[in-house]
């Protein structure tokens, strides 16, 4: 059953370009797991600065194998520097 994961943050001022660059890493160093079918990363089509991160794997243990690693944590740390307060992590099951 499918797993999917999904990171929403607005960038604090001046850090726009910075958090997609690091949602795009979150993006590769995904897709490169063994267990991830897609990572995306995506813009709103309102004008909310928001960026926000998809990524669908193979189950909720691969997930978290990958959320937990060294390099995810890191670049998620980054992330919640360089964010507004309020960032959101959000998994779900498919149904």
């Amino acid at each position: 059953m499918p797993y999917v994961r999904v990171s929403i943050a607005k960038p604090r001022k001046g850090e726009e370009a910075r958090l997609e660059e690091l949602m795009r890493k979150l993006s590769d160093l995904s897709s490169q797991q063994a267990g991830c079918i897609e990572s995306w990363v995506l813009r709103p089509h309102d004008s909310s600065g928001e960026i926000a991160r998809i990524a669908v794997y193979e189950s909720e243990q691969i997930a978290e194998s990958a959320a937990n690693s060294t390099s995810f944590m890191a670049l998620r740390s980054e992330i919640h520097l360089i964010a507004e307060p309020g960032h959101t992590e959000r998994a779900f099951f498919s149904v």
